[in-house]
């Protein structure tokens, strides 16, 4: 679960780690050993155990999401990053546990290929209904509304990994990563003020492209309105295919979204989130703008941004570099991006003021 790695101490590192004991203490429950988290080296792996018929030892991979869907691409990079893991550590078993829906052609695919086993979240409900406390602890977790999931009551059948005897590929994995790493290096490498601006534009939206690939669309960078008095640094239509770009579609009513990048020197302040506020236009569905800064937002600039959205819903969220490099860490490690995301985004509204 490396998203654990990528984001301190928040509430999707909480989850994660929640998840990746329930995870063992459903294993238990279903008669697998399970190795003690030191007694083996660190290779990555979230969970090594033994099959209670076989003996065999197996390799187990967590990834929690809020999104009813796992994005492929985070799909391919945690199988492929797994491979690799268990190869080192001398393992010849793997699973893939990821805590929402897959669809059926999507995991076949994917365990035929990279001669893994994939359990989706209908599975891990169905070895959790082993125990009725294991079951109300998935569901909290997970939000799971039970009415609507179909499991098989022979948990025994469940769990059945292949034996890894093919080269492992991580090719998609490598060059992810290596553009993950890339991108890092060429945003902290970028001066700050005025001389670093234009180039902090182009590598911020080319970051935005690599994490939110599959959740935005109609990129388009220096846009300026029909009036010629406005330009945006970068404007992207929602696709409705993941929880936090859901909610700021459906909830806030937002089909299009903002980004704007400021690279001063030293932190933005309430005059920018202000100007930012212009742009934003509740009939035009455009209330979200993401204001992206090098060193984030002044105390009086976030007293602004909770002023926009109390008094008019719009939703100006302040990121800087340090936030951008987490969530490139997170889908370098095959973790979701938008996780981080979301988690920004409900904190602020968790704790706006009246």
């Amino acid at each position: 679960m490396d998203i654990r790695t990528a984001s301190g101490s928040g509430s999707s590192t909480r989850r994660g780690y929640a998840l990746e004991d329930l995870c063992r203490d459903i294993l238990k429950a279903n008669h697998w050993q399970i190795d003690p988290l030191d007694s083996i080296p660190d290779y990555g792996i979230d969970i090594t155990a033994t099959e209670p018929t076989t003996r065999d030892r197996v390799a187990f991979e967590v990834k929690y999401t809020r999104n009813s869907t796992f994005p492929t691409s985070a799909l391919i990079i945690s199988a492929e990053r797994l491979i690799e893991m268990v190869s080192a550590a001398g393992v010849d078993k793997a699973v893939l546990i990821v805590a929402a829906d897959i669809r059926p052609e999507i995991k076949n695919r994917m365990q035929d290929k990279y001669n893994l086993q994939i359990l989706n979240l209908n599975d891990l409900i169905s070895l959790a209904s082993i125990d009725l406390e294991l079951m109300d602890r998935l569901v909290q977790l997970c939000e799971v509304d039970l009415s609507e999931r179909q499991f098989d009551s022979n948990a025994n059948s469940i769990i059945n990994p292949k034996h890894i005897r093919v080269k492992p590929i991580t090719s998609s994995a490598n060059e992810n990563e290596r553009i993950g790493r890339g991108l890092i290096e060429k945003l902290q490498s970028i001066p700050l003020g005025r001389d670093g601006c234009y180039e902090f534009e182009d590598i911020a939206s080319e970051i935005l492209k690599y994490l939110f690939d599959e959740s935005l669309t109609g990129w388009h960078q220096q846009k300026r309105t029909t009036d010629d008095l406005h330009r945006y640094d970068l404007i992207c239509r929602v696709i409705d295919n993941s929880t936090i770009w859901k909610f700021i579609s459906q909830n806030l009513d937002s089909r299009y979204v903002l980004f704007e990048f400021k690279n001063y020197k030293e932190q933005i302040g309430q005059s920018q989130i202000y100007s930012t506020e212009k742009y934003l236009y509740e009939k035009a569905k455009r209330k979200v703008c993401f204001l992206i800064s090098r060193t984030g937002a002044s105390d009086n600039a976030l007293a602004a941004c909770q002023g926009a959205m109390r008094e008019h819903g719009k939703l100006i969220l302040c990121l800087d570099e340090k936030g951008l490099t987490e969530m490139i860490s997170c889908k370098v490690s095959g973790d979701d991006p938008n996780e981080l995301l979301f988690e920004k985004v409900d904190k602020f509204l968790m704790e706006l003021p009246r």
